[in-house]
C-alpha cells in the first residue's frame, strides 16, 4: 500500500477550482513530502472545460509528475455527482457524455480510475451546518409523500450502469466515494449497487472518515467490500460529525482498519485526506502522513 494525497492542499492554497498550473505546484509539494501519488479533480463543468480539455497539456502534466516520481492515482469527476440523480433525463444523458470525456482525461493523465461522489436524492430536504463539506448531522430531514425509493433506486442503478459501460469501453474503472446521507452511504448499500450493476469495473473509494460517521465497524466494512475497494482515503473524526482531520486525531480504529486492508490484499493507494480550515494544513498533512507510516510499520510486523 502506497501513500498518496488528495487535492485539498491545492484547494486551500489556490482556491476551490485550481488551475492545472496550480495543480503543478501541488504536485511539487507532494513530491517534496515524499508522497507516491496524487489525485486530480474537476469540480464543475466550467472547471473541467477550462483545465482538462487539452490532451497535450494533460500529457505534459503527467510527464511532469512522473519526473517527480508521482503517480496520478485517480481523476475525480466531481461535476458528475448531482447529474446522476437529476430529474431531467437530458441532464442524466449529459452525464454519460461527460463521463466519456473524463475517460479521455484519465487516459491522458495515465490513470485507470475515475471517481465521483454519491449524492442525495434531489427531492429530499436535508439541512446541515456547513463544515468543509455538508456533513454535520442533519438538523432537518424531509422526504416528500410521493417519493418512491424503488423508483429512485432503479433510476440511479441505471445511470451508474451506463457510466460504468462508458468507463469499460474506454479501458478504465469507475468508483463512487460513498458518503453519509446519500443514495449510497454504507458498505451494504455499495454491495447492493455493485450487485445490481453487475460489473467488476465498479468499485468505491473507501473513506475512513465517511464510514466512521455512518457508524460502520471499519474492519468489517472492509471485509464486506473486499476487491470492490479501488482507492482508500485516510481521514479521522469524532464519529459524529464528518470532519476530515489528520489520521490519529480522532476515533478511527487505525490498527484494525489498516490490518483489514492488509488482510484483503489491498495493494493500491491510500491517500491522506485532510480537508477543511486549519491554521497550517501543510503541517496537518505531514502529521497524518507520519502517523500512518508509523502504523503501517506496526501492522506489517
Amino acid at each position: 500500500m502506497r501513500l498518496g494525497l488528495i487535492v485539498a492542499y491545492a484547494r486551500v492554497h489556490f482556491g476551490d477550482e485550481p488551475t492545472l498550473e496550480q495543480y503543478g505546484a501541488f504536485a511539487e509539494w507532494a513530491a517534496q513530502m515524499q508522497f507516491a501519488g496524487i489525485e486530480l479533480a474537476a469540480f464543475s463543468l466550467d472547471h473541467f472545460a477550462r483545465d482538462f480539455s487539452d490532451p497535450q497539456r494533460l500529457q505534459g502534466f503527467r510527464n511532469r509528475c512522473h519526473s517527480l516520481g508521482l503517480a496520478i492515482t485517480a481523476f475525480e469527476a466531481g461535476f458528475l455527482r448531482h447529474m446522476t440523480v437529476h430529474q431531467d433525463p437530458a441532464v442524466r444523458a449529459q452525464a454519460i457524455v461527460e463521463l466519456r470525456k473524463s475517460v479521455q482525461v484519465a487516459r491522458s493523465l495515465g490513470s485507470d480510475l475515475i471517481y465521483l461522489h454519491s449524492a442525495p436524492h434531489p427531492s429530499w430536504t436535508i439541512e446541515f451546518r456547513r463544515l468543509y463539506d455538508e456533513f454535520s448531522p442533519p438538523t432537518r430531514v424531509e422526504v416528500p409523500a410521493g417519493f418512491s425509493w424503488e423508483a429512485a433506486w432503479a433510476q440511479y442503478v441505471g445511470v451508474i450502469r451506463d457510466l460504468v459501460r462508458e468507463a469499460v469501453a474506454g479501458g478504465v474503472r469507475l468508483a463512487l466515494e460513498v458518503r453519509p446521507y446519500e443514495m449510497v452511504s454504507n458498505a451494504d448499500g455499495m454491495r447492493a449497487l455493485a450487485d445490481a450493476v453487475g460489473s467488476p469495473a465498479l468499485g468505491l473509494v473507501f473513506d475512513t472518515a465517511h464510514f466512521l460517521v455512518q457508524k460502520e465497524l471499519l474492519p468489517v466494512a472492509i471485509e464486506k467490500l473486499g476487491d470492490r475497494i479501488f482507492l482508500v482515503h485516510l481521514a479521522d473524526n469524532d464519529g459524529v460529525t464528518d470532519f476530515h482531520w489528520a489520521p490519529g486525531k480522532g476515533a478511527v480504529p487505525w490498527d484494525g482498519t489498516l490490518g483489514a486492508l492488509r488482510k484483503i490484499g489491498y495493494t493500491g493507494f491510500a491517500n491522506i485526506d485532510v480537508a477543511g480550515t486549519y491554521q497550517d494544513i501543510d503541517a496537518e498533512i505531514r502529521a497524518g502522513r507520519d502517523f500512518i507510516l508509523a502504523r503501517l510499520a506496526g501492522v506489517s510486523r
